[in-house]
């Protein structure tokens, strides 16, 4: 039985990382942005899911996260995201992944609906690129060499991650299946997955292949190069009907005119609702694309993917990666001052929303704003208290004292042969009070010296020159700035959580 794990925070650290600060929330657990710490200073950022589920529901989300882990990190593939650790520490179970410095599919679709379009060769180009790593988590076999019929079932713009530098990575294999498992990850006939990307076996609860994988690639597709879901409802929970029923996938080139035939040949295809007629496999589709624009495969294509990621969400990448910075830089003046770790997320506010996606599927559109904190700047330290040595307070107390007995005795005043100077004080002699010698503060004595010295009433006002007072501590200067000056309000988190 699994046991209870105690609430992670920012700066906990699990086994050899460091969490620095939480970026998605999903139905099954949490992912947290972390630090690999190794020999002479080797640092390197990682996702880190961690499950939500406790009480009688944890089993069954940990026998899921073990099974997403063991198949995940089966898959060495450039278009999958590396799945690098299965990992315990005190009763939390978590899995480590690659960080993919970039954006997920969904934004990049939401950032162009309405007033522009993802480039036709760009948009095949990252679906082949998926349609890749597809194919490597379908051909994953056990050591005999025999296929485990891996099957992803919740492929989605969610789940394909974009770099910057433009490499699509599929990920969140959480509720993939092995065909030939032992066990079962999910209840009996309960649906994982988001409605608007099903295949329609999937959703009738029918058993699944490949060929259900190469179903949701075929709705992204269409989804990408026309503009539009292939199936009406899709904003809503109607698209179930829509997908098992006998009617046939919209064309692309109804909506869009000038539509590439043999492009539209390939989409509908692989939108076939019966599963024989579909393309049989990943590759099988992706070899299709690269006949029917063959543009989206040529040299140079990945110079033109990176490029539109610039051009689309450049700021943002600039944004992201400074506030990645400054969680880094906070969680290093922790470990220096040894401030609590619950500090690591004053630095940035988190915002999570789990409400349904902006192109309407009914699923946790996993959304992350990294607002710049606006905090007062914190209250200086109080001056700690300087304790003079001992011989030092003794010799001020006797200067007090000598300077004290000097001025009693009238008949010393006139003795030229005292040695008030050599005891801190000079001798002034006004022309009204030339018998008076009053007693003026030395530089080598003391504040509680001077302070102890005996007012004369008889002495002149002296004229004090103009004093400099500098301040123990000088206070910082403030530039307020706005949360947008700093970074996007919506920045969106790799969605590595469902």
């Amino acid at each position: 039985m699994p046991t209870d794990s105690l609430p992670l925070r920012a700066g906990q650290t699990l086994g050899r990382y460091e969490l620095l600060a939480p970026v998605a929330k999903g139905g099954m657990g949490q992912v947290w942005v972390a630090r690999l710490r190794g020999a002479r200073g080797f640092q390197k950022l990682v996702a880190i899911k961690t499950l939500l589920a406790t009480g009688e529901d944890s089993e069954r989300m940990e026998r899921m996260l073990f099974e997403e882990a063991r198949i995940a990190g089966l898959v060495q593939h450039s278009n999958v995201v590396q799945t690098i650790e299965l990992g315990e520490e005190q009763g939390t179970l978590y899995m480590v992944m690659e960080w993919v410095d970039g954006e997920p599919l969904s934004y990049l679709l939401a950032q162009c609906e309405g007033h522009s379009e993802i480039p036709l060769s760009i948009a095949v180009n990252l679906v082949a690129q998926m349609l890749r790593g597809l194919q490597a988590a379908h051909d994953l076999g056990d050591d005999s060499g025999a296929s485990l019929g891996v099957v992803h079932r919740d492929v989605s713009p969610h789940n394909v991650l974009v770099s910057y530098t433009g490499v699509a990575k599929l990920v969140d294999f959480g509720i993939a299946k092995a065909m030939n498992q032992q066990v079962n990850s999910t209840s009996t006939g309960e649906i994982e997955g988001k409605f608007a990307y099903m295949a329609p076996e999937q959703i009738l609860g029918n058993p699944v292949d490949r060929r259900a994988d190469v179903f949701s690639a075929g709705i992204m597709l269409h989804l990408m190069t026309s503009g539009h879901h292939p199936f009406k409802n899709h904003k809503s929970v109607g698209v179930l009907h829509s997908i098992t029923s006998k009617e046939p996938a919209a064309r692309p080139s109804a909506s869009k005119p000038g539509y590439s035939p043999a492009l539209e040949a390939v989409v509908m295809r692989a939108l076939e609702k019966d599963r024989e007629r579909r393309w049989s496999s990943a590759e099988e589709m992706r070899l299709a694309l690269q006949r029917a624009v063959p543009e989206a495969f040529a040299i140079g294509i990945d110079v033109e993917v990176e490029a539109f990621m610039t051009a689309t969400c450049g700021q943002r990448a600039t944004a992201k990666r400074e506030a990645l910075r400054r969680v880094e830089q906070d969680s290093r003046s922790m470990i220096k001052v040894g401030a609590t770790a619950q500090s690591a997320s004053s630095l940035r506010a988190v915002s999570v929303d789990t409400s349904a996606s902006e192109d309407g599927d009914e699923d946790d559109a996993l959304r992350l704003s990294y607002l710049p904190t606006m905090q007062p700047p914190p209250e200086l330290p109080a001056a700690p208290v300087k304790r003079r040595p001992p011989w030092i307070v003794a010799g001020s107390i006797a200067a007090v004292l000598i300077g004290a007995w000097s001025l009693y005795p009238k008949s010393r005043a006139a003795d030229p042969s005292n040695h008030l100077a050599s005891s801190g004080f000079v001798q002034l002699a006004p022309a009204s009070t030339a018998h008076v010698r009053e007693p003026v503060p030395s530089p080598m004595l003391s504040a509680s010296a001077q302070a102890a010295l005996p007012p004369n009433p008889q002495a002149p006002t002296p004229v004090a020159p103009p004093s400099v007072v500098t301040p123990k501590h000088k206070a910082p200067k403030v530039r307020a700035k706005s949360a947008a000056t700093n970074a996007p309000s919506d920045l969106i988190a790799p969605d590595y959580a469902r």
